[in-house]
């Protein structure tokens, strides 16, 4: 515990970087998004992470094999790589909250140490409930695709929910705590390096955001 408290913020560093990297990646792969729902239109990741019924997930699949063929490869390409992408950009999330919230708990009283390592690693179960998801997703990229059952579908409901709830919590109340320690100045000196890293990776990132690019339009049917 010693070595990730000492080299904390370098970490941060390399996992943000991690972080945007495979943010940008995965947001150039969602342009070629599209179904086919009585006509062709964009869809996100939101949509297969949040289904409304059973029959939602199957349906949007099923549509992205109605595309035509060119249109169809470029969106199963770019959906199933977004998927694989996404085991890079898993550790980089989650590493980068559990690295937050283990710092703030080093400035704490004894009730907030508790709590904010409970935080850190509590990542762990929406990094397992992440790598289920996408495990589920594959697995439902095929044109015969089945809808889930009633039970299936509420616990995949719960999966997201867990990720997503556990993960915000944290990344919430860290950047929060560190929000507060730097307004009132209580923080090392020593850091301020790695928070103009941090600024500089995020500036480029943005930056990179506002080039302009050729708007991407489905194949005609």
């Amino acid at each position: 515990m010693e070595t990730i408290s000492d080299n904390a913020w370098c970490w941060l560093c390399m996992s943000m970087a991690v972080l945007l990297v495979t943010t940008f990646i995965m947001m150039q792969q969602t342009r070629q998004f599209f179904t086919l729902d009585v006509v062709v239109r964009h869809f996100s990741i939101l949509d297969l992470e949040f289904p409304g019924s059973p029959n939602e997930i199957p349906n949007l699949v099923k549509g992205i094999y109605a595309l035509p063929l060119e249109q169809q490869t470029k969106t199963l390409l770019a959906l199933r790589g977004q998927l694989w992408v996404d085991f890079l950009f898993m550790p980089a999330v989650y590493g980068s909250i559990f690295l937050i919230c283990f710092k703030v708990a080093e400035k704490m009283n004894p009730a907030g140490v508790v709590l904010f390592s409970w935080l850190a690693w509590l990542q762990l179960i929406p990094w397992l409930c992440d790598i289920i998801e996408n495990i589920y997703l594959l697995r439902k990229i095929h044109p015969n695709v089945p809808a889930s059952t009633k039970a299936v579908h509420k616990a995949y409901q719960w999966l997201e929910i867990t990720k997503w709830g556990l993960s915000s919590i944290a990344a919430v109340c860290g950047l929060s705590a560190l929000l507060f320690f730097w307004i009132t100045g209580d923080f090392d000196a020593g850091s301020l390096h790695y928070l103009i890293i941090l600024v500089v990776e995020i500036g480029v990132f943005i930056g990179v955001q506002l080039i302009p690019r050729q708007p991407v339009l489905p194949s005609a049917i």
